[in-house]
């Protein structure tokens, strides 16, 4: 009986045993789903808050097209279905809310009584509001997000910055579950924070918010200001497409002031973005609009303006707002282009300013939620996109400053040169004026003196009748060889008589009203004269070669004429050579010649108008015009060929005239 007994209790006791063992496995094996998967909890201090806690979050997407309930998302979560990897969201409908983000927490630290309530705080820009449930340890459930209206009335949603939950006590060593059901489109930040302590950052941050509008805005307006003082199309433009930029960036603080709803709020946010879309994507086609051909082709002008058309329905239908944010940032991109490229200033501060506005652009993009946002808080999101809105306006800014300042000395520069020119002009009126008074001075004597002779020979006529009429009363008493010789010197002295007398000669040109005959030598030397130390202070060789050439045109005319074709080289050629000649071929030419920059083709008519001159020319466009003028008024003709960058030559065609040479 004792050996029975004995062998009965060894059965039980292995019966015992391995049903003991039995519960062990079995306990082992339930031990995650009993825990809710403690270890991926994340710690929670008492005494603070924690604003990522979506990095150790695991998600659970359905796949089927409905919706799954708490307890369907509960049992899936405990049998660990739920995984680390986002669920893809490509050739899906991403707007049901199937997916579930599920994220265990514990409180941190032991032995402390008191702590704190808290709130679930969820960022980002939610096309379906999502559900927040908290899940505790006995496996019971409460819906979270909000505050409810009275306390047994329906949740009302708050919405700010974030989206917030209703608060809710965490004590000591204890263990949570949050879980948020949303869509694929809409992946929030989560963040466990003290209550009262998530509203107060908001309010911070919107005054934060505030204050970078108010002073960007202040930016944009000086901008815009400068653009209109200054007449700069694209840089009013450029400031109002900048103040669209900073506007929009602060999107959620215009929908917490205008919106009841993140559904209401959404859509100002989409109203903001598209907005600045369609404007800069419009100023960058005006701005390249010949460089893009627009105007050669309306049919392309058409298909361009239609372009970013679909972007409405894309708001309004499908609320896709990776492909909105997608084309706000390459709208950005094209503004840039349009900063670096067609800005209203110095082409290598343009650059910078461009490079800026890139950069800035970069930094935007690498802070959205596809990026390094997903490891940062939403609100060092907001502060960091300040930061980059702050460096791109105070760069565009500083770079439009210098170049006032550049413009402004280059106006100066361009006004102290406009100055010594018209010192320069003045000095050679002056000189002109005196050789004027000089000319009119011999011109006087000159007339003085053959009155003088015409007198003087009409005198002499008088008695040189007396005496060849004498002569013929004592030819009897001559002989033939002294009547002939007597003959020949009175003969001799009439013509002297009418040689200076107030008759013309028999053969020979009319003398009424016309100018004297003089060398053209005199123009030359007069105008070497006139021009030498210029010339030789600015570095420029300058050749007068002598001639005997003679013409009865006013010298006067041809002073002036000379003149103005020698300054113009001089001062607004860029020569370093210039050579002053008489082309003694038929016609009698005088030619002005240089090896500056040259005229093009078709200013060469419009600059012999009065007031037209060159694009780099400091003078009043008045010289080829005087040439003009004189050339019509005596008789004489502008020949004007050139080359760009070779040179022009300028030759003076004077009449035909017979005066030998």
């Amino acid at each position: 009986m004792d050996d029975v007994a004995k062998k009965m209790g060894e059965a039980l006791t292995k019966a015992r045993n391995f049903l003991l063992g039995l519960l062990i496995l079995l306990a082992a094996a339930a031990w995650p789903a009993a825990t809710l998967q403690a270890s991926v909890a994340v710690d929670v201090p008492l005494a603070a808050s924690v604003e990522r806690i979506d990095t150790e979050a695991l998600y659970y997407f359905a796949g089927t097209g409905e919706t799954p309930s708490l307890e369907q998302a509960l049992a899936a979560y405990r049998e660990g279905e739920f995984g680390r990897d986002f669920p893809p969201t490509s050739g899906i409908d991403a707007f049901t809310q199937e997916l579930w983000i599920a994220v265990p927490i514990r409180t941190a630290g032991q032995g402390e009584s008191e702590f704190s309530r808290r709130v679930i705080g969820l960022g980002g820009i939610f096309v379906v509001l999502p559900k927040v449930f908290l899940v505790e340890d006995g496996g019971s459930a409460e819906e979270m997000l909000a505050t409810r209206a009275t306390e047994d009335g329906e949740l009302v949603p708050r919405y700010l910055t974030y989206v917030r939950t209703a608060s809710f006590d965490l004590p000591p060593e204890s263990e949570r579950l949050i879980l948020v059901n949303t869509t694929l489109a809409d992946r929030p930040t989560i963040g466990v924070f003290r209550e009262g302590e998530l509203g107060r950052n908001q309010i911070v941050a919107t005054l934060i918010k505030a204050g970078f509008t108010f002073t960007l805005l202040i930016i944009g307006i000086v901008l815009a200001v400068i653009a209109l003082v200054t007449d700069r199309r694209i840089g009013l433009l450029i400031a109002i497409g900048y103040s669209l930029v900073m506007i929009q960036v602060d999107a959620s603080l215009y929908t917490t002031t205008y919106a009841d709803t993140p559904q209401q709020g959404r859509q100002i946010w989409e109203a903001l973005t598209l907005t600045a879309t369609f404007f800069l994507y419009y100023a960058f086609l005006y701005s390249f609009r010949e460089s893009l051909r627009l105007r050669r082709y309306p049919l392309l002008t058409g298909v361009a303006a239609l372009l970013p058309l679909p972007l409405i329905w894309v708001a309004i239908v499908s609320d896709v707002t990776t492909d909105i944010i997608w084309a706000y940032y390459l709208s950005l991109l094209l503004f840039s282009c349009v900063i670096g490229f067609r800005f209203d200033i110095d082409p290598r501060l343009r650059k910078i300013a461009g490079a800026i506005m890139v950069a800035c652009s970069v930094g935007a993009v690498l802070v959205e939620p596809f990026y390094l946002g997903r490891y940062l808080p939403d609100l060092t999101i907001e502060y960091l996109r300040d930061g980059l809105r702050l460096l791109a306006a105070m760069g565009i800014l500083f770079m439009v400053l210098v170049d006032l300042r550049r413009t402004r000395q280059e106006r100066d520069r361009m006004t102290e040169e406009r100055v010594a020119a018209l010192r320069s002009q003045a000095e050679t009126d002056r000189r002109l004026l005196q050789t004027e008074r000089e000319y009119v001075r011999a011109r006087d004597a000159a007339t003085r003196t053959k009155r003088q002779l015409a007198a003087a020979s009409h005198d002499i006529r008088q008695p040189l009748v007396g005496l060849r009429q004498a002569l013929a009363s004592e030819s009897a008493n001559l002989s033939a060889s002294l009547q002939s010789r007597l003959g020949e010197a009175i003969d001799y002295l009439e013509r002297l008589t009418e040689e200076y007398g107030d008759r013309a000669p028999a053969t020979g040109e009319k003398l009424g009203g016309e100018e004297e005959a003089y060398s053209l030598g005199l123009i030359l030397r007069t105008v070497d004269d006139m021009f030498r130390a210029e010339a030789e202070a600015a570095g420029i060789e300058m050749k007068v070669e002598p001639t005997d050439a003679v013409t009865r045109v006013p010298a006067l005319a041809l002073i002036r004429a000379t003149s103005n074709l020698v300054a113009n080289a001089l001062r607004h050629s860029g020569a370093s050579k210039l050579r002053i000649v008489v082309d003694l071929n038929a016609p009698l030419a005088i030619i002005v010649e240089d090896n500056g920059c040259g005229i093009a083709p078709d200013d060469i008519h419009r600059l012999q108008t009065a007031g037209e001159k060159g694009a780099g020319s400091t003078g009043d466009g008045l010289g080829l015009a005087i040439i003009s003028e004189l050339a019509g008024r005596h008789g004489l003709s502008l020949e004007l060929t050139s080359e760009v960058g070779e040179g022009t030559r300028a030759a003076i065609v004077l009449p035909a005239s017979p005066l030998p040479k």
